[in-house]
């Protein structure tokens, strides 16, 4: 039986209050390991010109949209109250909400513009997070979003752990009713990032709440990627360094990136 890294995309997680806890304990660390996360904001924020009110959904420790000058509020949403801390102290004058994508305490026809970098994989439902965002979202509205993808992480499984499977972008852009969302654009882009060693490559994935561990009976075997002793270990460095390159250890993620309009 092969390691196992588990990190959702198909197989959601029914708890929010695991993820919730997972994503707090990440918040302080988070900047350590968020180089995917800058890389796939730049495409995002490229593309917008918002104005008035902007939501950031799973909006993590926070997002500097200060250049865009006709922005007049930012709400930044999370389900874990430790990111929505340190987001205070990066952004002091954005308002925070504690919420889950899914049921977004807002008012209808309130927002102008959303956003969200990847954070919508963890969501176990991604049709109603999009109708609850399409209720706050203004007639006209632009939401911005980037999800992980099909066919992220082969080098994971090329290193005989088991990641599990990540939404296809057909089945993403299936999930908006097309009475009331028009897509504009829907791509697919390859990133990768790379890393000095091992232990900061399964960081990368773990230190930003992706490693949650959903049965209650797991070990701290499982929470470990499943590394079973020192051989064990010496056993995946070996294959690391087998898929090496002159950047360092590659991880590469593909990430769907979305520009969507409510009708």
């Amino acid at each position: 039986m092969k390691p196992e890294v588990v990190i959702d995309g198909v197989n959601k997680i029914s708890d929010t209050n695991i993820v919730a806890e997972r994503f707090s304990a990440a918040a302080k660390t988070y900047s350590r390991h968020n180089c995917l996360q800058k890389r796939s904001a730049q495409g995002l924020l490229k593309e917008m010109s918002p104005c008035g009110v902007l939501l950031d959904i799973g909006c993590g420790p926070g997002t500097d949209f200060s250049h865009f000058k006709r922005v007049e509020e930012v709400i930044s949403l999370d389900i874990a109250p430790g990111m929505l801390e340190q987001l205070s102290i990066n952004f002091p004058s954005y308002t925070t909400i504690c919420a889950d994508a899914k049921a977004i305490p807002l008012p209808e026809n309130s927002v102008d513009t959303v956003y969200s970098n990847l954070a919508l994989q963890w969501c176990d439902d991604l049709q109603q997070s999009f109708k609850s965002t399409g209720a706050a979202l203004k007639s006209g509205g632009d939401y911005y979003l980037s999800v992980v993808a099909e066919g992220s992480l082969p080098e994971l499984v090329e290193l005989g752990f088991r990641v599990n499977s990540f939404r296809s972008m057909t089945d993403i852009v299936s999930q908006f009713d097309p009475e009331f969302w028009l897509v504009k654009s829907a791509k697919l882009e390859p990133i990768t990032v790379y890393f000095d060693d091992l232990k900061s490559l399964l960081y990368s994935i773990k230190g930003v709440g992706a490693s949650i561990v959903s049965d209650e009976k797991s070990s701290e075997q499982n929470l470990s990627h499943g590394i079973r002793g020192r051989e064990d270990w010496k056993e995946r460095l070996a294959r690391a360094e087998c898929i090496r390159q002159a950047k360092g250890l590659p991880l590469t993620y593909h990430i769907a990136q979305l520009h969507v309009e409510r009708r």
